[in-house]
């Protein structure tokens, strides 16, 4: 009875496992061994051995061995130096400085400012005099071009600016709020200067609240005998007016001033100066 068992439980067993063996998946190969035959490559065709991809064969020089270029392969070499210039120069074309414009002779040095058409006050004869006053009678002083003739060493620039009250056809300066600036040295060379700066937007201006203005404004108007009735009418045009560069209200220059420094021809320093008063 016993050996019948386990005749039985051997027959179930061998059953199971050739079952077993037949629903198992194919094996994958894993990576190539080295040694194995069984990955040895058996094929004899040439054709099918060829490497597909191009071998590089680089030609790596030996140490300090230096190959010469073929002269056709070889890059030109650009020269960035700038000849007959050294790296700060800067070529500059420089003004024509002609036609009619304000002269004045001194012994030591002319000074000439372009395109201004302007009267001397008192002796024209300037040979023994350190300054001059002119009236503005036409031309635009900003952007204009100084050129001086002598041993300069520096040209400064200084003026007068004011507020002036402008409507309709009144206008009126307002003696109590001009400004008069420091001296401010030009820039230029050769003997050549530039004028700049006294357009309304760069100049500077006495600043002023409505209070400060509405006073200015009625002395002003006082100044000119103006009857009380036109001068209420004039501030009541500024009721809402903060500030003194606001409309009715603009910035004028009154006066602009040069001095002009430098050395006569014994070395002595001299200095001299040339004022032009632009009427209101």
């Amino acid at each position: 009875m016993i050996s019948r068992l386990i005749s039985i439980v051997l027959l179930v067993s061998a059953t199971v496992f050739f079952t077993a063996c037949n629903n198992m998946p194919a094996k994958k190969h894993g990576p190539i061994t080295l040694g194995d035959s069984s990955t040895i490559i058996t094929e004899k065709d040439p054709q099918k051995l060829l490497d597909l991809v191009t071998e590089l064969q680089p030609e790596i020089p030996e140490k300090n061995e230096v190959k010469d270029t073929p002269a056709s392969q070889k890059k030109p070499v650009v020269d960035t130096t700038k000849k007959g210039k050294t790296a700060t120069a800067v070529t500059t074309t420089a003004p024509v400085v002609s036609g009619p414009g304000l002269s004045a002779e001194f012994t030591e040095v002319t000074v000439f400012i372009q395109n201004l058409n302007a009267k001397i006050a008192g002796n024209a004869n300037l040979q023994k005099a350190n300054g001059a006053v002119y009236t503005l009678s036409s031309g635009n002083i900003n952007g204009s071009i100084i050129k001086v003739s002598g041993n300069v060493t520096k040209v400064s620039q200084r003026y007068q600016s004011v507020i002036v009250y402008k409507n309709g056809q009144t206008s009126l300066p307002l003696e109590s709020l001009s400004t008069t600036t420091a001296w401010a040295p030009l820039n230029g060379g050769n003997n050549l200067y530039r004028i700049t700066g006294l357009d309304a937007a760069s100049m500077d201006y006495s600043e002023a609240n409505n209070n400060a203005l509405r006073n200015a404004l009625s002395k002003a108007a006082q100044k000119k005998h103006i009857s009380k009735k036109k001068i209420q009418e004039l501030l009541n045009t500024i009721k809402h007016v903060k500030a003194s560069n606001q409309k009715p209200f603009t910035v004028v220059l009154r006066s602009v001033m040069w001095k002009i420094d430098g050395k006569d021809a014994q070395g002595k320093i001299y200095s001299k100066q040339i004022r032009v008063d632009i009427p209101l």
